[in-house]
This record gives structure tokens, C-alpha cells and sequence, in this order.
């Protein structure tokens, strides 16, 4: 057998699982073009993109913050920050965190982020506030920000404190939105 020409060295992927066993980034997979083209920064969650948020995850349900994960951010990143908003409610904030190291990974659900410190929501409340739209359907914007410079907020922080980073230093941003009506 020969071995790969350099054009087809070029054209090849690799795979490469992201996370120990047991961490939350665990089964994360990265996938590289052997270029070294670099792939968009992006983030998933347990619904298709603009569709309905699984009631659990709700004021009428669990009320638990749902599994997400996410790829590796852009080089230069020094951190992630996570803005969950209301898009239909004057930006009114579900789940605010900062501190998210910055590589491939991801949370379970009801689960916090290793090594994060979690904001305030407009609830009052530190961690995750579901949906709980007041009427009709609202669409909730899930914000994953790479951030150039450290966000040097505390725990407990307001999220207005880090719509300053977010504003300021974000190299790139991972979304991913859902809707919700009460019954």
C-alpha cells in the first residue's frame, strides 16, 4: 500500500474525543480538518435550534437547566461566559455564568459547570430559572460568548456585570434559541 500524497493528507479529518471519563466534557468530540481549517464555534442543546424547550427544563415542569455542550472555542480565548435571555421579555435573564474554562465540553443536566461561578437571574435568584412566560410563546436565547479577557466578576455577580465582557471582549458567540407557551 502507498502512502497518502500530501493532497490527500490535506483532505483528511480527525477525530478527537475531548474530556476524562466522568467529566462533563466526557464523549465530547472535536472533529479537525488535517488543514487545520478551524470549525465554527458552536453549541447544542436537547431540542432542534428555534424549537420547543422540553417542558422539564420549565417553571411548569422540573424547573432544571438542561444538558448542553459545546465545541472549541476560537483561539485567544480565555474563557466562556453562558447567557441564557429571554428575547421577548426585554432581555430578562434565566441562567448567567462565567469562568467556563475555555475548551470543548459541556454540562448535564441540573448539573453546574466545573470551575464556573454562576450570576444572578432576573428571578433574584443564583443558577438557573427556567421559562415561565407571563403569556404566549417566548423564544429563550441560550448564548454561549469566547471571551479575549478574563471576566472579573464574583459570585453572586449581577448579570449586567458581565454584559460588559460579553459586550467588549467577545471573540465569538455559540447560540442556539428554543420556545416555550405555558399550557
Amino acid at each position: 500500500m502507498q502512502p497518502p500524497t500530501s493532497d490527500q493528507r490535506a483532505a483528511l479529518t480527525t477525530t478527537t474525543a475531548v474530556g476524562a471519563a466522568g467529566t462533563a466534557g466526557a464523549g465530547a468530540v472535536t472533529t479537525v480538518p488535517a488543514s487545520g481549517a478551524v470549525l465554527p464555534f458552536s453549541m447544542t442543546a436537547p431540542w432542534a435550534d428555534g424549537t420547543a424547550i422540553d417542558r422539564r427544563y420549565t417553571c411548569d415542569g422540573q424547573d432544571v437547566s438542561p444538558a448542553l455542550s459545546w465545541t472549541a472555542p476560537p483561539r485567544g480565548t480565555v474563557e466562556l461566559a453562558l447567557l441564557v435571555t429571554d428575547d421577548d421579555a426585554a432581555d430578562f435573564v434565566h441562567w448567567a455564568v462565567a469562568g467556563i474554562p475555555p475548551r470543548a465540553g459541556g454540562v448535564g443536566q441540573g448539573a453546574a459547570i466545573d470551575g464556573a461561578i454562576e450570576g444572578q437571574t432576573s428571578f433574584g435568584e443564583t443558577g438557573w430559572g427556567g421559562p415561565c412566560p407571563p403569556s404566549g410563546e417566548h423564544t429563550y436565547r441560550f448564548s454561549l460568548y469566547a471571551l479575549s479577557q478574563q471576566a472579573e466578576v464574583a459570585d453572586g455577580f449581577a448579570a449586567a456585570d458581565l454584559q460588559v465582557y460579553t459586550d467588549t471582549s467577545s471573540l465569538a458567540v455559540a447560540e442556539v434559541t428554543g420556545t416555550y407557551q405555558r399550557p
